[in-house]
């Protein structure tokens, strides 16, 4: 079974499918039972956070000991980062740009002198392009564990690639005398973090609104009170079109803190019949036995009978829309209507019709999405699986009936929209903005509806001049006054919109510079 990864909508049948994010076997910092142990991460206020150029010192850190398995260690080493102990040797990596703690469990008693000195001769090793010799600073717990803080000697430059250094204990002896092996090294490429903004929708006022010590990415809102953030990093890093291995988290706005959950979630849901709604506004597979879930007031678990062919949650976060069939039943699926408060469950045969649809990159099979505006869940299936054309429909909750959608896009292009609040304007990704059934513009922007407005905030692109680079621009679109104004201007590339405030003062981006400077 396999959980489909968070995508834009716009890019829906254009997403590339990421692998299952399964924990790495093998010895690792545990909590009860030997079990991995989710954590929460408490970021200072905003205003509080160092900047980069005040790092924290060896004396302000004071390591205590890590519990961990030795007996059940195959390797001679395991090199694990503190921050996130799911990353850990051997493995390549992004890591923040501030100073890191790693661990270093051994299997057997070591020549601690021996250590140090292959751990520093390893990093000294800067003939690949871009490494680094960072400063080390080593604190023994005892003979099988080392901690080891590690800081950059400047601050990476964001117009060239990042910094990469090599964590290694190859060449060092046990107090037995044995060489221990030398194909576990971590590989660290240390990157500046995103951090999330606040802008005013005049563009004069900007505050930095997150602290990430670790280079995440916005992949979603997830609620419709605009509090909690989905969130993910990859596990490993290559400058390649591989399928990245993500982690994910929750980010809640309110109180600032990152929850790292120990699988993958999703806002869509494909799988087995049995799995978790968080009505927060995501989905994860039922945890195996043994996991430790972080704790949640709104996880609901589900059971349905069959193969769920995709789950979404209702605008109100009160119900669940499925396409149910057999595993591998791929056209004329059930929808099954959940009730999240009594679990109650209402099932209408074969009335999602058409083909489930795949991805365009790779041949995925997607999940079934249903989008819902409070009214109506549009859903889209395909006329074939050889045909791009698609089958539109979408469920009416007042008499609870599957009726047909005519959308005004094209058959053979994706249908998709994201709308107004009060469902006046709908912006079409493959056919421009909308009132209703009248064209307004050919805005090919994905942008995001500020909440009870008739305004649209996106994102431009603009070509560099005379050999200067690239830059971005932040856009509002007045749909009632039909006009565009420019918010902010020679914005980096790497400047994204994430949303906007439920007050509708704020737009949320994000952005790896400091855009108040």
């Amino acid at each position: 079974m396999r959980l489909l990864p968070i995508i834009p909508w716009g890019l829906l049948f254009l997403a590339v499918v990421l692998s299952v994010a399964a924990c790495s076997s093998g010895p690792v910092s545990t909590g009860p039972g030997g079990i991995e142990s989710p954590s929460v991460y408490h970021e200072p206020p905003a205003n509080s956070v160092p900047p980069p150029s005040q790092p924290a010192t060896p004396a302000e850190w004071h390591p205590e000991e890590i519990d961990f398995d030795y007996d059940e260690m195959k390797e001679d080493v395991r090199i694990q980062l503190d921050e996130e102990p799911q990353l850990h040797s051997p493995i390549r990596t992004v890591v923040g740009n501030t100073p890191q703690s790693y661990s270093f469990f051994f299997r057997e008693p070591m020549d601690r002198a021996s250590v140090e000195a292959a751990v520093r001769q390893h990093v000294k090793d800067t003939s690949q392009i871009h490494y680094v010799e960072p400063s080390l600073a080593f604190h023994w717990v005892h003979d099988r564990q080392l901690r080891l803080l590690v800081t950059l000697a400047r601050q990476p430059d964001l117009n060239q690639a990042s910094p990469e250094y090599w964590l290694s204990a190859a060449g060092a002896k046990t107090q037995k005398g044995r060489v221990i092996a030398d194909n576990l090294d971590f590989r660290a490429v240390a990157a500046v973090p995103s951090q999330i903004w606040q802008v005013s929708l005049d563009g004069a006022q900007l505050k930095k609104v997150s602290g990430f010590p670790a280079p995440y990415m916005v992949s979603t809102i997830l609620d419709n009170e605009r509090r909690y953030l989905l969130m993910y990093r990859y596990k490993q890093y290559c400058e390649c079109d591989a399928h990245h291995i993500p982690l994910y988290a929750i980010y809640d706005l309110d109180k600032k803190s990152l929850t790292r959950y120990p699988f993958e979630l999703t806002v869509n849901y494909r799988g087995e019949g049995t799995f978790v709604a968080d009505r927060r506004g995501f989905f994860y597979d039922q945890p195996q036995k043994g996991v430790s879930v972080p704790e949640s007031e709104w996880a609901v678990p589900v059971s349905v009978k069959g193969f769920v062919h995709g789950a979404s949650f209702s605008l109100d976060r009160g119900f669940l829309l499925l396409a149910v069939g057999t595993v591998e039943q791929s056209k004329d699926l059930d929808l099954v209507r959940v009730n999240l408060e009594t679990g109650a469950q209402t099932r209408l045969p074969g009335a999602v019709k058409g083909t489930i649809p795949t991805s365009e990159a790779d041949g995925m099979t997607l999940p079934v999405t249903f989008m819902d505006d409070g009214s109506y869940a549009t859903f889209i299936m395909r006329k074939s699986a050889d045909s791009l054309r698609e089958v539109r429909q979408r469920y009416d909750w007042k008499t609870e009936k599957v009726i047909p959608w005519n959308p005004p896009v094209a058959e053979d292009s994706w249908a998709g929209y994201n709308q107004s609040d009060d469902g006046k304007y709908q912006m079409y990704f493959n056919g421009g903005l909308y009132q209703g059934k009248t064209k307004i513009g050919e805005l090919d922007r994905s942008g995001v509806w500020v909440p009870d407005t008739h305004l649209l905030a996106y994102v431009k692109w603009q070509e560099g001049k005379a050999g200067s680079p690239a830059t971005q621009s932040l856009h509002i679109f007045d749909a009632d006054l039909r006009q565009e104004r420019v918010i902010l201007e020679e914005l980096p590339i790497g400047f994204g919109m994430v949303g906007a405030s439920q007050d509708g003062k704020w737009l949320l981006v994000h952005s790896e510079r400091d855009l108040a400077n």
